[in-house]
């Protein structure tokens, strides 16, 4: 289910290992036990790091950094009033506030490692690929039998198993007419895989479901025990990697979070009837509070120092690490420095769109 930005991986990987990529692999190795030449070569565990590294940084370290600014709505508004207030009686606001942020963030950190754990995947098997068909996540050609396998990719166990599996199978018709395209007959196989969690390998409503030992299995081409010690190898580098320091914006929810929640005549108590009010009577009712509040919050976080960035303010901070990032590929890969121009250029431009 991966809407991470396209990568160029699998079959198509191409070009040479940047040379941190050496301790990289040498960590998987000794952590895994795999020392080849069984399994992804070292460009493919290198690859399988990196995409994990890098998609865990977009969907956590972003997505809350821009939550800031929206913290009434991701946060406030949906504070349950009945459950809430039995969960936090007796506790001051500034209590209350830290846990309603860490459960935020909490959910935000498992969801962004679920997207990592995916793209890792992805990247790391020599005979898989993003797939450009629409709901499908990743497709694998047997290197055996040349038939095609169409996965939609799930990190764990989820309970709405029954719309998964429709739209699988829905757009795996649709992958299979693209893939085919006037060639000769060869079967597709649609597979429902979930990373973590799943313990026998089963075949339900035509629709194959591989364990998760054996899913890595054939990602990975290894033997199963084998390829979980890889895989987890794999995510454990690259948890060395990953940038897991969002302090700076989870404190600055915080602070908003208590300012706005405070009781305006018993500063230190969550205002629960401003709670009830707000969350469900009419906007027209509580806007006018609603508005003072958060104008408050905002000038005290204000004066701590800390910065919201604005769309404008993201989009020039992107366009300039896109740019810092083309000049350092430029300097380690004197062979090819029109390709690190070409791919800015790209960059910038989807950037501003």
């Amino acid at each position: 289910m991966s809407r991470f930005a396209p990568t160029t991986c699998g079959p198509a990987l191409m070009g040479s290992m940047l040379p941190e990529d050496a301790e990289i692999v040498a960590n998987v190795r000794q952590l895994s036990g795999i020392r080849g030449p069984e399994g992804p070569n070292d460009q493919h565990l290198a690859a399988g790091v990196r995409g994990f590294v890098e998609a865990f940084d977009y969907w956590y370290i972003r997505v809350i950094r821009e939550a800031v600014p929206k913290y009434r709505d991701l946060i406030i508004k949906r504070i349950n009033p009945f459950i809430r207030r039995i969960e936090f009686e007796g506790q001051s606001v500034g209590a209350c506030a830290d846990r309603l942020v860490e459960d935020y963030n909490s959910r935000n950190f498992v969801t962004a490692g679920g997207w990592a754990l995916e793209e890792l995947a992805v990247r790391a098997g020599a005979d898989s690929q993003k797939s450009s068909a629409e709901g499908i996540d990743l497709q694998r050609t047997d290197p055996d039998t040349g038939e095609y396998h169409l996965y939609v990719l799930k990190s764990g166990l989820v309970t709405r198993n029954s719309d998964i599996v429709n739209a699988l199978k829905r757009n795996a018709r649709q992958a299979e007419k693209l893939l085919r395209q006037g060639r000769a007959t060869f079967k597709v196989y649609a597979n429902y895989a979930i990373l973590a969690g799943k313990t026998q390998s089963t075949f339900e409503d035509g629709v194959r479901r591989p364990s998760s030992a054996e899913f890595w299995g054939e990602i990975l081409g290894l033997p199963d025990d084998q390829a979980i010690d890889l895989a987890l190898a794999m995510a454990a580098e690259a948890g060395r990697l990953v940038r897991r320091d969002a302090a700076e914006h989870i404190d600055a929810m915080k602070l908003l979070i208590r300012i706005y929640l405070d009781y305006p005549e018993r500063s230190g108590e969550v205002d629960w009837e401003f709670i009830v009010t707000r969350n469900m009577r009419p906007p027209t009712i509580w806007r006018a509070e609603d508005r003072r509040r958060h104008k408050r919050a905002l000038e005290l976080l204000d004066s701590t120092g800390y910065q919201i960035q604005t769309k404008r303010d993201r989009q020039a901070a992107a366009i300039a690490e896109a740019v810092a990032e083309a000049s350092q590929t430029t300097m380690k890969d004197s062979a090819a420095p029109t390709s690190s121009v070409s791919r800015t250029d790209a960059d910038e431009e989807s950037v501003v769109q």
